[in-house]
């Protein structure tokens, strides 16, 4: 029996937090398709679909999703799910390379979920962060991101805890700040080498060759962003667009 907009709405985050973005599409997609009468859940499973069309590369498709989601989201007067498609058409600006336009939808989206309540904020902040990043603003984006981490600790969000602080040992990279950049990608590995999903793996080795290549081990680097590269392959991942950034300059001095 296909699964109701409303039992989506709580549940979507599973496919997310094990890698299954194509699943979770196609359950989406199916649920969305069987219902589309204006709702809260509506709005949510929109942007959820947007979420994963965006993790395939499927760019225009994404986009369609988040500017449903925002059209229902007002319809319907719901805050949060308002915010949510905001956060999601700045993923779509986030790939096209909009990176102003990031930073300008995330910071109305952190808006908005400022009088919904902390775990509103996750998603807003984290895009925020990540717009002023490949803007080279690394020291605001250092702020952010930290920020974003400790507010995903508090939640008891490890997953987030983790992507943070992935994130801003990149940051710390580009800042000089080599030491930090080992203490963040050491703590990260906790989570990562527990985690189902292969993102995460390719995270690892993209992780240590920009910390070899730091370190002018040059012959390691190269190592770990051949497996990086061997793993998005194998399953077929398109990478995020701060993570592509990072991976296609090491790609350019290690192929």
């Amino acid at each position: 029996m296909a699964q109701s907009l409303d039992e989506l709405a709580s549940t979507w985050r599973g496919w997310l937090v094990s890698g299954e973005s194509r699943a979770g599409h196609e359950v989406l997609a199916e649920a969305l398709l069987a219902s589309s009468v204006p709702s809260r859940a509506r709005a949510i499973c929109l942007y959820a679909d947007g979420l994963f069309l965006f993790r395939l590369g499927e760019q225009r498709a994404s986009r369609e999703r988040n500017e449903e989601a925002l059209a229902v989201a007002r319809q319907v007067g719901d805050r949060e799910a308002e915010s949510l498609a905001l956060v999601g058409l700045s993923r779509v600006a986030f790939r096209e390379g909009r990176h102003d336009e990031v930073v300008e939808l995330a910071t109305r989206a952190r808006e908005l979920a400022a009088g919904v309540g902390s775990q509103a904020e996750v998603a807003p902040l984290h895009m925020q962060a990540a717009g002023t990043r490949l803007l080279r603003d690394y020291d605001r984006a250092a702020e952010l991101y930290r920020e974003s981490m400790e507010l995903a600790r508090r939640l008891g969000n490890k997953r987030g805890v983790a992507m943070e602080q992935h994130n801003l040992a990149h940051v710390e990279l580009h800042r000089g700040n080599f030491e930090e950049a080992a203490r963040l990608f050491s703590a990260r590995l906790e989570f990562a080498r527990a985690s189902a999903d292969p993102y995460e793996h390719a995270m690892t080795a993209l992780n240590q060759a920009a910390l070899a290549a730091a370190q002018q081990d040059h012959e390691l680097a190269r190592q770990r962003i051949s497996e990086a590269r061997r793993l998005l392959d194998e399953h077929r991942i398109v990478l995020d667009p701060d993570d592509a950034s990072e991976f296609d300059s090491l790609a350019a001095r290690y192929s």
